[in-house]
């Protein structure tokens, strides 16, 4: 709009105003990255929403919270795909090369992709080792993490299910055998998507990985302010190994952190550990802006949630219910519960199924775990009461506290009378239920043997450097009790001659 004409840049205090707004309701801290990309996602927001000024737009944002959503979402720049820049990854398959020479047969490799969006660089990356492992037929022996901080590019790259326009970058033989057809679209085979843990994690605030052959960050620090893209290059260079690999995106250079890294192939922006000096562990990056509302942030969190949840519910109806946690503990209940769950009314910490009355036991429990899980509401119809004669129905939801990251569980007891919205239907089967949970459980143990076994093979690592320095320290002894022998004897000699001296 040419009635745009406000100069966004100059507007410092109004851009660090919408920042903390940002980080209040949805927990991410943009202060850090450039400024300039924060301003050109404000503009184009102003833009669409035929505002004129920066003040119109915070008068915006205070009247409807969801425009901070719809902001939080359009700074995260997710431009990925599927084996982006194919002369890159050629050269990156000569270094997969390079790695496993300088591995044991049965020694797995360790790969970091840092900032993987919804999850096309890091399956890449997975297929790409497959190849490399299947044409010399070596044992499939990888670990690949994949991290970011949006929560809503990592589920969709959990599921590693992607249309076939995504696709495109990946060829016929590829999808054949690496994808499995679901309907429309396209899911990475699961034994790829074993190889891979997906992780929340902030490069800028959180300590990295250890002992890597390989860490892949492509376009995700040109964003970052080179103070802080410095601070970043550090702590990979303290996650690689000695002749550890470094793959950057195009646009993306090392600045005062190129001493540290070897280019292998600087126009692909491949680089390589130097050994000329050891970096120190890198330091966690806080800011002022996270040490001034933290902590009031964590104590208003549960009674806000609290708030929130009720607030929504009494737009449709007064209900009987609780309120419970993931750990199913109780935290609030509305209306009189008395007859389900032997309670208080007012806000309470107890374990639901040891409070539940015991002919709703199971089905609660099965309930519960069952909304935790898949995440989605539902409700039980026509559940026989033994005390009663009329039967109720069990509205489950579930409700996200996106600043806090914590779930909360909503359990509704109807009777007589039907939700006016509908929910997903589901009958009580004890079998089936139990089936689903034992299937969660299983993936639960899955995965904590996978990262067991990764804290295994660090603590093995350490060990190794401490018995390493331990020889040192005895080799060094030894040195020492040799040179004070020689001191020793050195001082006899003295003693000698100073007794011959007096002698003269």
């Amino acid at each position: 709009m040419d009635k745009i004409i406000c100069n966004l840049e100059e507007q410092k205090e109004d851009v660090e105003e919408i920042i903390f707004k940002i980080y209040e309701r949805k927990g991410t801290n943009f202060e850090d990255y450039k400024k300039s990309t924060i301003v050109r996602r404000i503009k184009k927001r102003m833009k669409m929403l035929e505002l004129l000024n920066m003040n119109e737009y915070i008068d915006y944002i205070n009247r409807f919270d969801d425009e901070i959503d719809t902001l939080h979402n359009e700074i995260f720049i997710g431009v990925t795909e599927f084996f982006r820049d194919p002369e890159a990854y050629d050269s990156l398959y000569a270094v997969i090369n390079k790695i496993y020479q300088e591995k044991e047969i049965d020694e797995s490799i360790r790969v970091w992709s840092a900032g993987c969006s919804t999850g096309e660089e890091a399956y890449s990356i997975a297929i790409l080792i497959l190849e490399y492992l299947e044409e010399r037929k070596l044992p499939i022996n990888v670990k690949i993490f994949a991290t970011d901080i949006n929560d809503i590019a990592l589920s969709k790259a959990q599921n590693g299910i992607y249309t076939l326009e995504q696709l495109n970058g990946v060829s016929k033989e590829r999808l054949k055998k690496y994808f499995d057809k679901r309907g429309q679209n396209y899911q990475v085979k699961k034994y790829i998507r074993n190889l891979i843990i997906f992780a929340k994690h902030n490069i800028i605030s959180e300590a990295p990985f250890s002992k890597l052959d390989l860490i892949i960050c492509r376009n995700v620090l040109i964003y970052l302010e080179n103070n802080i893209q410095q601070k970043v290059f550090a702590a990979f260079g303290f996650s690689l190994k000695e002749n550890g690999y470094l793959f950057l995106g195009t646009s993306e250079s090392l600045g005062e952190m190129g001493k540290y890294f070897e280019a292998i192939n600087f126009k692909q922006k491949l680089f390589k550990r130097a050994k000329i000096a050891e970096l120190t562990p890198p330091q966690t990056y806080s800011n002022h802006l996270d040490h001034s509302i933290n902590h009031k942030l964590t104590e208003k969190s549960v009674d806000r949630s609290i708030g929130k949840i009720i607030e929504v519910l009494q737009q449709e109806y007064i209900p009987k219910g609780v309120i419970i946690n993931e750990s199913y503990e109780l935290i609030h209940s509305f209306g009189d519960v008395n007859d389900f769950i032997k309670i208080p009314t007012n806000r309470i910490s107890l374990n639901i199924l040891k409070m539940i009355r015991k002919d709703l036991a199971v089905l609660i429990g099965a309930a519960v775990t069952n909304l935790f899980v898949s995440g989605k509401s539902f409700r039980y119809e026509n559940i026989t009461q033994s005390n009663k004669e009329d039967e109720i129905n069990l509205l489950v939801s579930i409700y996200v506290d996106e600043l806090s990251n914590t779930r909360y569980g909503i359990l509704l007891f109807e009777e007589n009378k039907k939700a006016k919205h509908m929910l997903e239907t589901k009958q009580f089967k004890a079998e089936e239920d139990a089936n689903d949970t034992i299937n969660y459980l299983e993936e639960e143990l899955r995965l904590t043997k996978e990262n067991m076994q990764t804290l295994i093979e660090e603590l093995r690592a350490s060990n190794e450097e401490l018995q390493s320095m331990n020889e040192e320290l005895v080799l060094s002894n030894e040195e020492l009790q040799h040179v004070n022998e020689e001191l020793q004897s050195a001082t006899e000699e003295l003693c000698v001659i100073e007794k011959n001296h007096r002698r003269i």
